[in-house]
């Protein structure tokens, strides 16, 4: 099978060869120079010398149209094997959505369904998961098993746990709804919302929530008090909001900008390219995003007004989420079904794992959507 995989790449014209080498190329050589030794990786980017043109070409078969050619000509026989192996950081456990629901997926990289849910939330401290499926709410164990639920008369989503722990808020149809970490109370906090996620501040001294409302308002809301601490005026429909591991910056995506605002609502800096998706670092300011863009995307780090790219692919790149212990990015890519592993803060390692959506699909063919990931955890 490898000699024959050679001989068709060394020998059959491909199309839109030439500039596909030239694309991944520039990958290869710079992971080629950034390249060190370390243990057994997940997969790691860093070719052969030796092989560096055989490698641009496989490289380039995973994010240009040469990829299917090389599966008509080589055939499916062999399927690469699931290679989700372990995490890089081993406190830590992944939750992630996928068509079949949500799952735990421990350092190991061993992993459990949760059940038949639509969206997921982890606790503070990883020990619970609220999930939501239909008009149902429900908080369950590591296992799977549930602690509590609850039942409304409209579809429920965007479950968000608070950091104190006491608190979980939820959309009710176009309300917000916010309910004890214990399943009790519940109660309405907001009326006509937008179905964008809901965002706790950082800290466990007060309770404090970001909603946006369907104007394109933001709110941030004490909801112990029921007072309202600040307001953003009207602008483009939000898409995301979250806040920095401090609790003093509120970034909200809209339109083709995100907007930074300090905790009072005056806003304090712009990020002016479109955002895809985006993530706080668990400690300080640094925000990461991927970008949204037509032929290629990018994953970018912001820290004190200035922005630097760690990767750069063909195809969107899709979600961005920090490991706990704030020293790896985990960032998707749907159009090569990878996820790649981003060693911070220099980006000196890339890990990629492969065959994603077949890792969530055991059994299946592996050809649904790609799986969102809804937290990078603590282990309890």
């Amino acid at each position: 099978m490898k000699n024959e995989l050679g001989q068709l790449l060394l020998t059959a014209r491909v199309p839109d060869e030439i500039e596909a080498q030239r694309r991944a190329w520039d990958v290869v050589r710079s992971a080629y120079a950034e390249r060190e030794p370390a243990g057994r990786p997940l997969r790691r980017v860093r070719p052969v010398l030796a092989l560096a043109v055989i490698a641009a070409l496989v490289l380039a078969a995973t994010v240009t149209p040469v990829g299917g050619w090389l599966r008509e000509r080589i055939g499916t026989e062999e399927q690469l094997e699931p290679a989700l192996v372990r995490l890089p950081d081993p406190a830590s456990q992944l939750l992630v959505v996928s068509e079949q629901g949500p799952w735990l997926v421990q350092a190991d990289g061993s992993k459990r369904l949760l059940g038949d849910y639509e969206d997921a939330s982890c606790s503070p401290s990883g020990s619970f998961v609220v999930v939501t499926e239909g008009q149902r709410i429900t908080a369950v164990e590591p296992d799977g098993d549930a602690r509590w639920s609850l039942t409304k008369e409209r579809p429920l989503t965007h479950p968000r746990w608070a950091p104190s722990g006491y608190r979980v808020a939820y959309h009710a149809g176009d309300t917000v709804r916010v309910v004890a970490g214990d399943g009790r109370p519940d109660r309405l906090l907001a009326r006509g919302v937008a179905p964008v996620a809901t965002a706790w501040r950082p800290g466990r001294e007060a309770n404090v929530l970001a909603y946006a409302d369907r104007r394109g308002r933001v709110h941030v809301v004490d909801v112990d008090s029921g007072r309202q601490l600040w307001r953003a005026e009207p602008g483009p429909r939000v898409r995301e909001l979250l806040w920095s591991a401090d609790g003093l910056l509120l970034a909200l995506t809209a339109g083709r900008r995100s907007y930074l605002y300090r905790a009072g609502g005056r806003l304090v800096g712009l990020v002016n390219v479109p955002v895809a998706r985006a993530a706080f670092a668990p400690r300080g300011r640094a925000l990461a995003y991927t970008t949204r863009g037509a032929d290629r995307t990018s994953v970018r780090v912001q820290a004190g007004g200035e922005a630097r790219t760690l990767f750069e692919g063909a195809g969107q790149l899709g979600d961005v989420a920090w490991s706990p212990d704030g020293r790896w990015l985990l960032v998707g890519w749907p159009a090569p079904d990878q996820w790649l592993f981003l060693r911070l803060p220099q980006v000196d390692n890339i890990e990629t794992v492969e065959d994603v959506r077949r890792e969530f699909d055991p059994g299946g063919e592996g050809v649904g959507p790609f799986p969102r990931v809804a937290g990078w955890c603590p282990v309890p």
